[in-house]
């Protein structure tokens, strides 16, 4: 009786871990070169396609309808967006643990804006949802014409879908800066703040979006890492 569980920190451990793996999974099975060219400056042949703004852009990277380049490119881009649907909530899940433990310290102040925060990640799971689904429309167009439609939203969708997350994270490393003293948590409050300012940027100048992502990564891993990892083993050890 009293024992404290230690199922939540178990929870974000496995979470953290299946995250990763599925983000590299999906990393593995991302077609790596495009067809002819990327654009705005982009290595990632992935973003350049949730950037597109006009068919030469989507043609560029996936080839012309009816080739060779384009059967193959198209059909691996939608063997991606059709598991990157699974991987929206695996992502959405953890960064709602990490939100929850961010503000464990501070919780009737923390508990006043942690709905705001949901809804920031709502909207951004939303948003990623319908950048998948234009995404596929764009696929499945065999002219120019039938792309434009899809291609008039999926920009600013994929806009909306990375500042709500990037947002959502920065309000967390606030918390991260002020209420909590490890190194680890400091650091990541400073990845999160720079990829925050880099992803506002990328309004401006599209191809720092890519830039910010290294950041949004070791971020999460440093969360992961203090509110999965060492505080799972840490409470392991306190009842061995």
């Amino acid at each position: 009786m009293g024992e404290k569980s230690n199922f939540p920190e178990v929870w974000g451990l496995g979470l953290g871990l299946f995250l990763a793996l599925y983000a590299g999974f999906l990393n593995h099975i991302t077609p790596k070169e495009p067809a002819l060219d990327n654009h705005s400056g982009f290595e990632s042949t992935l973003l350049g396609l949730e950037m597109a703004e006009t068919p030469k852009q989507v043609q560029d990277l996936i080839g012309i309808p009816d080739t060779i380049d384009f059967f193959h490119l198209s059909t691996e881009y939608r063997r991606v967006h059709y598991f990157d649907f699974g991987f929206i909530f695996c992502y959405l899940a953890f960064l709602t643990y990490t939100g929850h433990y961010a503000g464990r310290k501070v919780r009737p102040i923390f508990l006043k804006i942690f709905m705001g925060m949901i809804l920031l990640l709502v909207i951004a799971g939303f948003a990623d949802l319908i950048e998948n689904i234009l995404i596929l429309n764009i696929l499945d167009a065999k002219t120019a014409e039938e792309m434009t439609p899809s291609l008039e939203y999926l920009k600013p969708t994929s806009q909306l879908k990375w500042f709500c997350l990037f947002s959502y994270v920065a309000i967390v490393s606030v918390y991260f800066w002020l209420y909590e003293k490890g190194w680890i948590l400091r650091s990541a409050a400073l990845l999160f703040f720079t990829g925050f300012f880099l992803q506002v940027f990328s309004i401006i100048r599209t191809n720092l979006l890519e830039l910010s992502f290294p950041f949004f990564a070791l971020g999460m891993v440093c969360s992961w890492f203090h509110y999965g990892f060492s505080l799972a083993f840490s409470s392991f050890s306190k009842k061995t």
